[in-house]
């Protein structure tokens, strides 16, 4: 009674631990799952004040820089805009927009407060953070770094037609000819993120491509990339569509979008040659005296102009002297990291040794470290897994490998650390990193009292010595005289004689199987089963696929079948009193013929009706199978 009553006890006091540690974890979703909702409402309430304006203006060019609030506000403070006149502002415009989703209705709005400004002088500028009042609280925007460059035909008292004017012009002059359209106003370029880097060290080159804004480019045709020889690349996937952003090149405004970015990593020293960049562009032109119904169907013709970047090279430098012996040729800033799943086993289970490096560099060349595991573990080649980003500041991400390790023999055994070393090319410094050391303790095997482990040979030193000495027969053995001839013995005759025997069986055989499959009534028979057992598998597929009607059907055609096949009944003929009536004349019981009626009767109603769950038609499945089997053992007798 006294132990019966601890025991209860104890599982009393387990139990409550239990519901406490439920209660517990409840709680902490519950109040991880408010400080969500919290945080979203936080972050979807407050107010956004941004500014935008161009990156780069002509002198005298006039533009707009605009200040952008999901609310209206009061007392815009701009602060002093130096280096440009204020034209016209602030402007105030507001716009709203209405979303039905899921019948949900929400409304959102955008107030605009604009300014048209004009440049005065060349260089770069700062629009300084402006703040504005919104709910009693005060905002601010980033602040703008806007460049000022003199341009092709700038002054101080231009105005707007200006672009206009140049663009009609340039159109006019490009009917003419395709060389109208000059290589200032429309070229290619390799851009490269650094003209010189160490070996590994991973550059960004663009393949962009340039125009005025009086030259319009309708779509790309046929281009040509370089082949980057001497170079691994990666490329830095995009959207695939070519967003023009105004750009300073030479002390002038282009219009640039990148048409292909892409991560190299040099492979050898010395100046490396990239080929150049090819690329068709199409250029709609106007024809003269156009009419308003050219302009209404869209009838004007285009030219083809293609352009060619000039060739580039990359200054590649070699690694500075004393390398670390573990140095392989990672390029980058990394961590390391390494970790076991288990330090105590028994002999011949398996561990895993995961090391994983991770940073922002040539990570896709760093190969597996090389570990001096115990010569009495069994190690495999190890399993490299990669999650890699490639971006325009890099390659970055992480790479690891898993090592498969099966102790043969009990002991105590230790994995060392291995060292890993990298250039870090921002520090021009070697670092190294180590792993950790493992301490593994395997427990002996019932069949290691008999091993024997060898751990002074590697493959390598394991070599066939000598080829004069073999090993000594000490068994009888029989002398043959070579002058003893194959033919006419008797294995000459038997050699004869098994190849048309074995051809007579086969004809025997065959014969028997033809005779056997003459006799339809019972092919049918004998592949009733067979064949029901086919159709009753499609139904288990669909009673787990939980597919109701194609689950009755496919039983409905195992019974109907089966029992065509059996009795050698046609379709036709088959009805529910047929069934029953040929099955008493085959001596099987009331109670099994009773069974195979209510199991046709079940599924032909199951099919209309919308009963049936999965328990009832895994226990129909269930009773089918079990039924079909005792017809087979009845029907034979």
């Amino acid at each position: 009674m006294i132990a019966c009553h601890q025991l209860n006890t104890k599982e009393r006091i387990i139990n409550n631990n239990k519901r406490k540690i439920v209660s517990d974890n409840i709680m902490k979703k519950i109040v991880f799952s408010l400080f969500i909702i919290l945080f979203a409402n936080i972050v979807s309430n407050a107010q956004v004040f941004t500014a935008n304006a161009p990156r780069v203006v002509e002198l005298g060019e006039r533009f707009q820089l605009v200040y952008s609030l999901d609310k209206r506000g009061e007392n815009l403070q701009t602060g002093q805009m130096s280096g440009f006149n204020i034209l016209v502002g602030p402007s105030v415009s507001s716009s709203t927009s209405t979303q039905i989703i899921n019948g949900k209705i929400s409304t959102s709005s955008e107030y605009s407060y604009t300014f048209l400004l004009v440049a005065n002088k060349t260089g770069k500028f700062n629009i300084p953070s402006a703040s504005i009042d919104v709910d009693g609280k005060t905002i601010k925007s980033k602040p703008l770094t806007i460049e000022v460059v003199k341009g092709r035909q700038s002054n101080s008292n231009q105005n707007a037609n200006s672009g206009r004017n140049s663009y009609n012009e340039n159109r006019s002059r490009a009917n003419n000819s395709k060389s109208t359209i000059s290589k200032k106003d429309l070229f290619v370029r390799v851009e490269l993120s650094r003209s010189s880097v160490f070996m590994g060290e991973s550059v960004v080159a663009k393949l962009k491509v340039y125009k005025r804004r009086n030259v319009p480019i309708s779509r790309f045709g046929e281009y040509k990339f370089p082949s980057f020889d001497g170079f691994l690349t990666q490329e830095i996937q995009g959207d695939g569509r070519v967003n023009f952003k105004r750009e300073t090149y030479n002390g002038e405004i282009y219009e640039s979008g990148t048409v292909r970015e892409m991560i190299l990593f040099p492979q050898h020293k010395g100046n490396i040659k990239i080929d150049p960049f090819e690329l068709e562009c199409i250029v709609p032109v106007r024809s003269r005296g156009r009419s308003i119904f050219d302009d209404f169907f869209d009838n004007g013709r285009e030219i083809s102009v293609s352009r060619k970047s000039s060739p580039l090279s990359l200054r590649v430098k070699d690694f500075p002297a004393n390398k670390p012996s573990s140095f392989d040729g990672a390029v980058g800033n990394f961590q390391l990291r390494s970790s076991i799943n288990k330090d105590t086993v028994k002999a011949n289970d398996a561990i895993t040794l995961k090391v994983r490096i991770s940073g922002k560099g040539n990570l896709k060349l760093i190969k597996a470290l090389d570990i001096d595991f115990p010569a009495d573990f069994e190690v495999y080649d190890p399993k490299t897994n990669s999650s890699l980003k490639n971006t325009t500041g890099g390659s970055t991400g992480n790479v690891s490998f898993e090592y498969l390790i099966i102790p043969r023999v009990g002991g105590d055994f230790t994995i060392p650390a291995v060292e890993f070393s990298f250039f870090n090319p921002i520090t021009k410094t070697y670092v190294k990193k180590y792993t950790k050391e493992f301490k593994i303790f395997v427990e002996k095997s019932k069949n290691d009292n008999n091993a024997t482990v060898v751990t002074s040979f590697s493959k390598e030193n394991v070599k066939f010595l000598g080829k004069d000495i073999r090993y000594l027969k000490t068994k009888n053995f029989e002398y043959r005289s070579k002058n003893k001839l194959f033919f006419g013995s008797v294995n000459f005759y038997l050699a004869y004689l098994l190849p048309i025997f074995i051809l007579v069986l086969i004809f025997m055989i065959n014969r028997k199987r033809i005779q056997t499959n003459s006799d339809i009534v019972k092919v049918k028979n004998k592949r009733a089963n067979k064949v029901a057992m086919k159709r009753l598998k499609k139904a288990s597929l669909k009673l787990k696929a939980n597919e109701k009607d194609l689950f009755y059907d496919e039983l409905l055609k195992a019974l109907w079948g089966y029992t065509s096949d059996k009795l050698n009944l046609p379709l036709s003929e088959l009805n529910k009193e047929s069934i029953a009536e040929y099955l008493t004349q085959r001596n099987t019981s009331e109670e099994l013929i009773s069974d195979f009626i209510d199991i046709l009767d079940t599924c032909e109603i199951a099919r209309y009706s919308p009963m049936s769950g999965s328990t009832e038609m895994e226990q129909l499945y269930k009773t089918t199978l079990n039924t079909i089997s005792l017809l087979e053992r009845t029907v034979k007798r």
